[in-house]
């Protein structure tokens, strides 16, 4: 499910990265829209997409992806094995 949830994520600041400049008129559009997406996908962490908003040039959307930041960011760890944790004992 975390795949999926990445590669939307990656979809998206890829449109925001070129098309997204275009057809967002209403400023910061862009940005509500990929916070309710990223707040959708991962609860309150996706919130912090919001933080591109402090750019009111638009220019970090070119070299900041932060969608796909925040997947990465709420990636699911890997579960532990009885092995390992009976190594340790």
């Amino acid at each position: 499910m975390w795949g999926a949830k990445l590669c939307a994520c990656m979809l998206y600041d890829l449109f925001d990265m070129t098309i997204g400049r275009i057809l967002f008129v209403a400023p910061f559009s862009g940005e509500i829209i990929g916070c309710v997406l990223c707040a959708s996908f991962f609860g309150w962490r996706g919130v912090f997409y919001g933080l591109e908003a402090i750019d009111p040039t638009e220019q970090l959307d070119g070299f900041l992806p932060m969608a796909t930041i925040i997947a990465f960011a709420n990636r699911p760890q890997p579960a532990e094995t009885s092995a390992s944790v009976q190594s340790r004992s």
